[in-house]
């Protein structure tokens, strides 16, 4: 399914589909995707370092203060100070002194080893290259899979095309993310190939924001990156010695960069912070972005009908809240 999610992703982008639902997106719902997204990521980070743990009374609650989570408040602390002082690769050099710290625990202290050696090399796995089945997803019964997973990723990749432009301040005069056209016919076939690949989807990640805090301002940054990552194709192994825990204060500092712009809604006109409260709150509470992006867009649409300011609701508005509505009643 997810290559006919590529291919209906790249018919999109070639007629503009994207750019102008972008372009209909109101100001304060653009800041607030950034902000939430941010907030998104910074819980994902505490999660992973089991900082924020799962509770039957209270949903969620403070991990056990064990080695584990005391390590990553090292780290953490050890990360945020590296950047308050400005020193270049703060987060790199973050996660490598949160491993360092990591390395020792089972074996000097606490019962549980984060760091582990698996070997040096290993061969990739290509059992899943050309391993698709295009007839067989077009079944009728699959549609409303497809409908989710198109909705799912089209709002995700948006999302994140305008929280990292947001970030990294690479608009246009209007506000709009530069080379918005070709940045999303880029991102459409990179999802069209990864299904024959057997990779996951290839598209826009908000991780980028990472890159992004640390100077990666362009395409350049993208393909060193890339090119960096060929080696451990084969030297995969090496990778699992960086416990999650050490990568979490990158992931929290990165959610803190990306908080920026909730300084720029207008908390005054209730009809404007409302619905990017909705979108703030929703994505770290709901664990997803789409859901928060779409309670956002049917609560501003809602809004202007009931205050009658229904020419402030632009085309693409009206369509991104309609099908934000079926691909609720759809994914239940």
């Amino acid at each position: 399914m997810r290559i006919l999610v590529g291919v209906l992703f790249a018919v999109l982008a070639l007629f503009n589909v994207r750019e102008a639902t972008i372009e209909a997106i109101p100001a304060s719902l653009r800041y607030a995707i950034t902000c939430g997204i941010g907030l998104f990521i910074t819980f994902i980070g505490l999660k992973n370092a089991g900082f924020i743990v799962a509770n039957p009374a209270t949903l969620v609650s403070l991990g056990e203060l064990d080695a584990s989570l005391i390590t990553f408040f090292i780290g953490l602390m050890v990360t945020a100070i590296l950047v308050i002082r400005g020193f270049n690769g703060a987060l790199i050099l973050g996660i490598a002194l949160t491993t360092l710290l990591a390395a020792p625990m089972g074996r000097l202290w606490s019962d549980e080893v984060l760091v582990v050696w698996q070997g040096l090399a290993s061969w990739p796995d290509f059992s899943a290259v050309m391993k698709v089945d295009i007839l067989g997803a077009l079944k009728v019964a699959y549609l409303p899979f497809i409908f989710v997973m198109l909705f799912t990723n089209f709002f995700d990749s948006l999302s994140c095309f305008m929280a990292l432009s947001e970030s990294a301040d690479l608009k246009d005069a209007n506000g709009n993310p530069r080379n918005l056209k070709r940045s999303m016919t880029v991102d459409a076939f990179a999802s069209m190939i990864a299904a024959p690949l057997g990779t996951s989807a290839a598209q826009t990640f908000i991780e980028s924001g990472a890159g992004v805090a640390q100077g990666g301002r362009t395409g350049l940054t993208a393909v060193v990156i890339g090119v960096l990552f060929l080696p451990f194709l084969f030297l995969s192994p090496l990778l699992s010695l960086v416990p999650s825990i050490a990568t979490a204060p990158a992931l929290v500092l990165v959610g803190l960069f990306m908080m920026a712009p909730i300084g720029k809604i207008d908390r005054s006109r209730l009809e404007e912070a409302f619905p990017a409260f909705l979108a703030i709150i929703l994505m770290p509470l709901t664990y997803s972005i789409t859901l928060g992006i779409a309670f956002g867009f049917i609560s501003f649409v809602l809004i202007r009908l009931a205050t009658g300011k229904l020419d402030e609701i632009k085309p693409a508005m009206w369509a991104s809240a309609l099908l934000a509505v079926v691909m609720l009643l759809t994914a239940q």
